[in-house]
């Protein structure tokens, strides 16, 4: 896979689930944006895709 379709792939992971999340805006308001973060990465499934499409980036 293509940089460029690896990216295109973040991107719509981001656009479509990510905008708008509000668990992300409830953890961000109750806890701060760290643990937020912290969500997304590790215990969100759309996180682990994003985090699994930038570790192919990364391996290139």
């Amino acid at each position: 896979m293509k940089n460029v379709q690896i990216i295109n792939e973040i991107d719509y992971l981001i656009n479509t689930y990510c905008e708008g999340c509000l668990v992300l805006k409830c953890l961000r308001k109750e806890k701060g944006r760290r643990a937020a973060h912290n969500f997304c990465i590790s215990a969100c499934t759309v996180g682990e895709e994003i985090k699994q499409a930038g570790e192919k980036l990364q391996s290139k």
